[in-house]
C-alpha cells in the first residue's frame, strides 16, 4: 500500500535525478578526509554493525569499514553506489553498498 502523497512521489524523482546530475563523486573526493575524521571520533569497535544512510561514494562506510565494523551503505542515486563499491572492491573493505 503506498501512502505517499504526489508531491512526495514528485520530490523523490527530483532528488534521485539532482543526485545523478554530473559527477558527485570527484565533489565528494575534497570530503573524503573528513569522513576517516568522522569514523575515527566515533570509536568503532569489531563486530559492530553500522548503517550508512546516504552514503554517497563511501566517504564513511568504507573508513567505517576498515575498522572491523560491519557496514551496510544505501544511497538513493545508483550512480554514487557504484562508485562507493567499486572504491570497497579496490580496498577489500568489508563493505556492503
Amino acid at each position: 500500500m503506498n501512502v505517499a502523497s504526489p508531491q512526495l512521489d514528485q520530490l523523490s524523482r527530483f532528488s534521485n535525478q539532482t543526485w545523478m546530475a554530473g559527477d558527485f563523486g570527484e565533489i565528494a573526493k575534497y570530503a573524503a578526509k573528513e569522513g576517516e575524521n568522522f569514523v575515527a571520533r566515533l570509536a568503532l569497535k569489531p563486530g559492530q554493525r553500522v548503517l550508512d544512510v546516504a552514503c554517497g561514494t563511501g566517504n564513511t562506510a568504507i573508513p567505517a569499514a576498515r575498522t572491523g565494523v560491519e557496514v551496510i551503505g544505501v544511497d538513493i542515486a545508483p550512480n554514487l553506489l557504484e562508485q562507493a563499491r567499486q572504491r570497497a572492491a579496490a580496498e577489500k573493505s568489508v563493505c556492503e553498498i
